[in-house]
């Protein structure tokens, strides 16, 4: 089958030229470039002169910014720039440093509530602010404002209070309510509850309400405006015992009595009596009563109005309360008011007489008539000289 086909044999060249021509001077067109020539990456173009001083201004600006923002907040840190002023500012009981610092921005002590916030957590001002009413200068730093406040400042606030013989502790913590010392509920709080060592106090206990009644010193007193109330009472009480002098429980002793049961007998003078002549002998009529075998009890008017001052119940006899020597034999368990000095003597240096009734008289200086029986008493209020 091969044979069919006849061979066919094709003319070959030698090394064949290429079909193609191109048509560009290769030499021409890099025989300027060097055979080692480095790549670059193209440059960012600059900006010059102008560029630099933008941002010099830039800078600028916002350092004037941040110093002026510093020298504001060392001004309020330092009280630069403040008036020479007094402001009064009251720290309440149970405060916290956002009501302080609010109470500082509003009155003008600092401007910048954060600031003073964030140097009262670093300088633990909150622990050395006290409750009170301070008398501070516009012109403080942050660190005299804090100290302002403390219990070593000199700045507090104080106030004078007069307490006149006779005053029951109602009315003296009602006043020391009013004129901003302390509230009477706290007053009543702390004279129940807190404990006090005074050797006069023997046979008091905490929990009664009443315990310290007689023992409140009547005088003039200079207190803190937001004072502490135990701190009130202590310097009314420590009065008492520099004013109850030493001889005077040798005294009682003598008579029978303790420095206590004198005080009791000392407050009823002090209400009873309305002419300074008549304490001793007032006196006199409590002691024969106490003594008597036959009259077992006071039956002194002042006692009930004791008792009834604070249930708003009608004057009578029959009152249901210890405090009532109508119906309760001795004395009352308590002072009636707090006494002072005169009415004290009296207590402890009564006449000696045989009297065992008194009743008021129509003179101006409101003395009293004093009997040895009922029917002498009766019949003198039963005539013109009576005085009610």
């Amino acid at each position: 089958m091969d044979d069919e086909y006849e061979k066919v044999d094709f003319p070959q060249e030698k090394n064949p030229e290429p079909k193609f021509d191109v048509n560009f001077d290769f030499e021409g067109e890099y025989n300027d470039v060097p055979d080692d020539a480095p790549l670059h990456r193209r440059r960012t173009r600059r900006t010059g002169c102008l560029g630099g001083v933008m941002f010099l201004i830039v800078i600028i600006c916002v350092s004037l910014v941040l110093a002026s923002i510093l020298w504001l907040a060392a001004t309020d840190v330092l009280g630069f720039g403040g008036a020479d002023k007094l402001v009064i500012i009251t720290v309440p009981r149970a405060f916290t440093m956002d009501e302080v610092t609010e109470n500082l921005r509003d009155l003008g002590l600092i401007k910048y509530e954060g600031l003073f916030k964030l140097y009262s957590k670093f300088s633990h001002s909150e622990e050395t602010i006290v409750p009170g009413t301070y008398e501070l200068n516009l012109s403080y730093d942050y660190r005299a404002i804090v100290y302002g406040m403390s219990a070593k400042s000199g700045a507090r606030v104080t106030t004078g209070v007069t307490f006149p013989e006779g005053l029951t502790m109602a009315q003296m913590f009602k006043l020391l309510d009013e004129t901003g010392v302390c509230s009477a509920e706290d007053l009543w709080l702390a004279a129940t509850n807190t404990e006090f060592d005074y050797a006069f106090l023997e046979g008091t206990e905490t929990g009664d309400r009443h315990r310290l009644e007689g023992f409140l010193f009547p005088d003039t007193y200079t207190f803190w405006l937001g004072d502490s109330p135990a701190r009130v009472l202590r310097k009314m009480l420590d009065t008492f015992e520099l004013r109850f002098q030493a001889e005077w429980y040798t005294k009682a002793e003598e008579l029978g009595y303790t420095p206590r049961e004198i005080i009791i007998i000392a407050s009823i003078i002090e209400r009873e009596a309305g002419a300074e002549s008549d304490r001793t002998k007032i006196a006199s009529v409590i002691y024969n009563r106490l003594k008597s075998s036959d009259i077992k009890r006071l039956e002194i008017d002042a006692t009930i109005y004791y008792a009834i001052a604070e249930t708003g119940e009608k004057f009578s006899t029959s009152v249901e309360s210890p405090y009532n020597t109508y119906r309760v034999e001795g004395l009352p368990p308590g002072a009636i008011s707090n006494p002072g000095v005169a009415s004290i003597k009296a207590a402890l240096n009564p006449d000696k007489t045989g009297f065992y009734y008194y009743a008021l008289t129509k003179d101006e200086d409101r003395h009293h008539a004093f009997f040895g029986t009922y029917e002498e008493q009766r019949k003198f209020v039963e005539s013109d000289q009576y005085g009610g």
